[in-house]
C-alpha cells in the first residue's frame, strides 16, 4: 500500500484543502474523510491511502526512514495569514496563535532533507493550482490524475468536517494571501505574546527585510483570545512527539512482512499514561 500523508506547520495552514483537491484530481483509492493520524490504518486492501493531520509533522521524520512506501506533503503558509484565520467550528475567536507554528517549523530542515518529504506553499497553490499538482504527480510518480486541480470545484464531495474547514467548496483562488493586513491588531499582539516573526519571514522568502513591522506602527494590539490557548505545556510537547519510533517500526515490519499489523494505537499507550499521573508533569 502506497501511502500519501499530509502535514503542516500549523492548523489553518491548508492541509484540508490540499487533502480535497488530491482526493477529487488524483486516483485514490481511499481517502480520510477529515483527518487521520499517521497511526491509523484504513479498512480493506487499498492500493493508494490518503490522509491528513497537520500536527504528524512532529512524528513522521523515523518513519519516512521506515517506510519506502510513505509520502509526506507538508503545507507552508505564511504565519501571519495563519493567525488571522479563522474556523466554522467558533467563527468568533481567531483559531490559533504562533504557537503551533513555533514548534512545527523547527522540525522542517531534517525532514527536507527526506525526498519523500514535500514541501508545498499555500500561496503557490491558491496562485497556480495546476503548476502545483504537476509538481506533487512529479514527486510522487504513481499517482494517476483524473482532472486539475483548477476543476477541482466542479467535482469535489467534501464531508461535513472538511466543509467547515474550508468554509464551503468553491474555485481555488488566492483570495485569503495577504489576509494579515485587514488584521494587523492581532498580529501585533501575536508578536508581543511569541516575540520577532521576521527570521522566519525572511528563512521561508516571505518577507527580505523586517521593513514589513511599519505596517504596524500607531496599531493598538488586539487582546481577544484564540480558540486555542497560546502556550503549549508540557504535556502537549510530549503528546506531539509520542509514539514516532514505535510507528515507525511497526512500518519496517509491515513493510517487510508484506502486510498491515493492526496494534493499539501507541498515542494511547501516552494518553493513558497521562489520565492517570498527569498531574505530576
Amino acid at each position: 500500500m502506497k501511502r500519501i500523508h499530509i502535514v503542516g506547520v500549523s492548523p489553518r495552514s491548508g492541509t484540508t484543502l490540499l487533502a480535497e483537491a488530491i482526493d477529487t484530481c488524483f486516483k485514490i483509492d481511499y481517502a480520510t474523510h477529515h483527518e487521520d493520524e499517521l497511526f491509523t490504518r484504513p479498512p480493506g486492501s487499498p492500493e493508494v491511502y490518503l490522509s491528513k493531520c497537520p500536527r504528524d509533522i512532529m512524528i513522521v521524520g523515523p518513519s519516512l526512514k521506515a517506510d519506502p512506501n510513505l509520502f509526506v506533503i507538508c503545507m507552508m503558509r505564511d504565519p501571519r495569514d495563519i493567525i488571522v484565520s479563522k474556523h466554522n467550528k467558533d467563527p468568533d475567536r481567531y483559531w490559533t496563535g504562533l504557537k503551533f507554528w513555533k514548534l512545527y517549523t523547527k522540525e522542517l530542515p531534517k525532514l527536507l532533507k527526506h525526498n519523500r518529504f514535500i514541501q508545498i506553499r499555500y500561496e503557490d497553490l491558491v496562485s497556480e493550482p495546476d503548476k502545483v499538482q504537476a509538481l506533487i504527480a512529479e514527486k510522487i510518480p504513481f499517482l494517476k490524475q483524473e482532472l486539475p486541480f483548477s476543476q477541482y470545484h466542479k467535482a469535489a464531495r467534501v464531508s461535513n468536517p472538511s466543509k467547515k474547514a474550508l468554509g464551503g467548496i468553491r474555485p481555488i483562488k488566492p483570495t485569503s494571501v495577504g489576509k494579515w493586513r485587514r488584521h494587523k491588531a492581532r498580529v501585533k499582539r501575536q508578536l508581543q505574546l511569541h516575540g520577532p516573526l521576521t527570521p522566519d519571514l525572511v528563512k521561508y522568502e516571505y518577507e527580505d527585510n523586517d521593513s514589513w513591522l511599519k505596517e504596524l506602527n500607531g496599531i493598538e494590539p488586539d487582546f481577544s483570545q484564540s480558540h486555542f490557548s497560546e502556550y503549549m505545556t508540557v504535556k502537549e510537547k510530549i503528546f506531539r512527539r509520542s509514539g514516532r519510533y514505535l510507528e515507525a517500526l511497526r512500518r519496517r515490519i509491515e513493510y517487510l512482512l508484506g502486510f498491515r499489523i493492526r496494534i493499539i494505537h501507541p498515542k494511547k499507550w501516552i494518553k493513558h499514561f497521562f489520565n492517570r499521573y498527569g498531574s505530576i508533569v
